[in-house]
C-alpha cells in the first residue's frame, strides 16, 4: 500500500555509488528525520476539520507529513497531507496546532505555507483517470490540509525493485503508456509537474499507474520566479533556479529519468554532477534487452539543456510502444500466455 511503501523523504537519499560511510550517515538521519516525524506527527484517531480520523504516517518530506486517514461519515480511506515544515515548524501546547518555531522566520513560514496552499486549487482543475483525485482542503490549527484519495497500490519505485511487473510487455503498455498521456492532459493545462519520479507514481495490482504530489506544479506560460524543489537524479537543470524559463521540456527530462530508472535500476547521475563532463551510464550497458530507439530516446530525453531535449513527448510514446511490440512478441515465441505464465526477467535488468 501506499502507506507502507513511500519513502520518508527521497530528496535525502545518496547518490549512486556513494561511499559505505557516506550510506551510513545518510541511513542515520533517516533515522533521525523518522524519529522527527514520529515526534511531530498528529497522534492516531486525531480528527481534523470534523470530518476525518487520521491513521498512521506513511511519509514525509522537507514541508509536509502525509498521513492515511478515513472519512468518518462514509468510512471511506483517503490520504491527507499536513503542511508541516521540518524545518521550522513545532506543536503547540495541544499536541495539534502548528506554529513557527524559529525566531524570526516567521515570513519564510508563511512564504511556505501560501506555496503549500496552492496545490488543492491546482489539482481541483485536474480531471484524468491517472491523476489522484482531489477530495478537500482547509485550514485548522495554523496549518493547511490537502486531502485526495486513497490509492491502493505501491509506488513505481517498490513496483520495479520487487519485479511485481507481470511482464515487460504489459508493463510497457498498461503502466508507463498511459504516464505519456497523463503527462500531456497535464501540459496541455498550462501545467508542468516538476517533480515526475518513481516515488510519485503509484501502480495498483492491475499495473496502473496514478501520478501523485502536484505540490511542485506550476502554470508555466506564467513564467517569474519559480520555488526551487528538487530530487537528485530526476531534476532537471533549470529546476535548480527560481529565475530559469521552466517548460514542458523539465518533465520530459524527469520522465526520461524515470525511464532509466525502471531499465537500469538506479537513477542517472544528477545532472549537477554532469555539468563539466556529460556523461550518462549507457543504458544498454546495464539492460541489453532494451531497443537502440527506447535507449536513443532516453538518453537524448536527459540533456543537460532544454533545447537539446526532445520538443514533445511523441518520441516517447513511439519507443515505448515500439518495446511493448518487441517484449510481446518475443514472450508469445517463447510460448508464454500473458499475463499468468511463467515468470518475466525483472524489467530493471533488461533482457538479452
Amino acid at each position: 500500500m501506499l502507506g507502507d511503501l513511500a519513502t520518508m523523504d527521497e530528496r535525502t537519499g545518496t547518490a549512486p555509488g556513494a561511499s559505505r560511510g557516506m550510506q551510513a550517515l545518510t541511513a542515520e538521519r533517516g533515522r533521525q528525520v523518522a524519529q522527527t516525524v514520529n515526534e511531530s506527527a498528529l497522534k492516531r484517531n486525531t480528527r481534523l476539520h470534523n470530518k476525518y480520523r487520521i491513521g498512521k504516517v506513511v511519509s514525509s518530506g522537507e514541508l509536509s507529513i502525509v498521513y492515511k486517514a478515513r472519512h468518518m461519515e462514509s468510512g471511506a480511506w483517503c490520504v491527507i497531507k499536513e503542511f508541516f515544515p521540518q524545518a521550522l515548524a513545532g506543536r503547540d501546547r495541544d499536541r495539534r496546532s502548528v506554529r513557527c518555531r524559529v525566531p524570526g522566520a516567521r515570513a519564510q513560514f508563511e512564504e511556505q505555507r501560501a506555496i503549500f496552499a496552492k496545490e488543492g486549487p491546482l489539482l481541483a482543475q485536474l480531471s484524468h483517470p491517472c491523476i489522484v483525485e482531489y477530495v478537500d482542503q482547509f485550514e485548522e490549527g495554523g496549518t493547511v490540509y490537502l486531502v485526495t484519495a486513497y490509492c491502493p497500490g505501491m509506488t513505481l519505485g517498490q513496483y520495479i525493485r520487487e519485479g511485481q511487473a507481470p511482464s515487460q510487455a504489459r508493463f510497457y503498455k498498461e503502466t508507463m503508456l498511459p504516464i505519456i498521456d497523463t503527462l500531456e492532459y497535464i501540459h496541455r493545462q498550462g501545467l508542468i509537474h516538476r517533480d515526475i519520479k518513481p516515488g510519485n507514481i503509484i501502480v495498483d495490482r492491475e499495473g496502473q499507474p496514478k501520478l501523485i504530489d502536484f505540490g511542485s506544479a506550476v502554470h508555466y506560460e506564467a513564467g517569474g520566479r519559480q520555488p526551487i524543489f528538487t530530487t537528485a537524479g530526476y531534476s532537471a537543470l533549470e529546476l535548480y533556479s527560481e529565475t530559469s524559463r521552466q517548460d514542458p521540456a523539465a518533465d520530459i527530462y524527469s520522465l526520461a529519468a524515470t525511464l532509466y530508472f525502471c531499465l537500469c535500476g538506479q537513477p542517472p547521475l544528477d545532472v549537477t554532477q554532469r555539468l563539466f563532463r556529460d556523461q550518462v551510464e549507457p543504458i544498454r550497458q546495464r539492460s541489453r534487452g532494451t531497443t537502440p530507439l527506447l535507449a536513443r530516446v532516453i538518453t537524448k530525453g536527459l540533456a543537460i539543456h532544454s533545447r537539446k531535449r526532445p520538443a514533445s513527448l511523441n518520441p516517447f510514446r513511439i519507443a515505448l510502444y515500439a518495446e511493448h511490440l518487441k517484449w510481446s512478441l518475443k514472450e508469445r515465441l517463447q510460448g508464454r500466455r500473458l499475463p499468468e505464465q511463467a515468470e518475466h526477467e525483472p524489467i530493471s535488468r533488461g533482457g538479452s
